[in-house]
């Protein structure tokens, strides 16, 4: 808020820290860096949760042939996908926050009425990021923009917020 407790009138296109919803109330949005570091901090313990399951698997399977190794990059895929949806989508869905964005103080809203995104909006923002990490070549570097996105918005929404209509709040 400003220093008179009131937040700040809209300003055009000029990005003034707040956004409005539908309902008409003032929201202060999230900053790029407490969004980064949730994300970093979510990606942390992805990659420790998917570690401990390869070599959990690993360790069960003592034949070297390629069979096991095409049978573990499949296992692998396919338990960092269900983990990842269910890490991402349930969290915000049911609390609108990740435990990294907990950790930093901020949540995901609903962008017309502010209460908790729900299931399809919280599936959809997980989805979008994903969907291009899948395209051959170039998907990373889409992947990365969608959330670089965020950083030149007037309301800082990725991509990924703009299809799903959520805004990242401060807490």
């Amino acid at each position: 808020m400003s220093e008179y407790s009131e937040p700040p009138s809209h300003d055009g296109n000029r990005r003034t820290g707040w956004a409005e919803l539908g309902t008409g109330e003032t929201v202060e949005l999230a900053r790029i860096g407490a969004r980064f570091g949730a994300r970093v901090l979510d990606t942390i313990i992805l990659a420790a949760v998917l570690i401990a399951f390869l070599l959990f698997y690993g360790s069960m399977s003592s034949a070297s042939d390629a069979s096991v190794f095409s049978a573990f990059g499949v296992a692998s895929l396919i338990v960092s996908i269900i983990f990842g949806v269910g890490y991402e989508v349930v969290q915000i869905a049911l609390w609108g926050q990740t435990l990294g964005k907990r950790m930093v103080g901020i949540s995901v809203i609903h962008a017309t009425h502010g209460g908790l995104p729900g299931w399809g909006k919280a599936f959809g923002r997980y989805a979008i990021p994903a969907l291009l990490a899948g395209i051959p070549v170039v998907g990373w570097i889409l992947s990365v923009l969608c959330y670089v996105s965020a950083t030149w918005d007037r309301v800082y929404q990725g991509w990924h917020d703009k299809a799903a209509g959520t805004l990242v709040v401060s807490a």
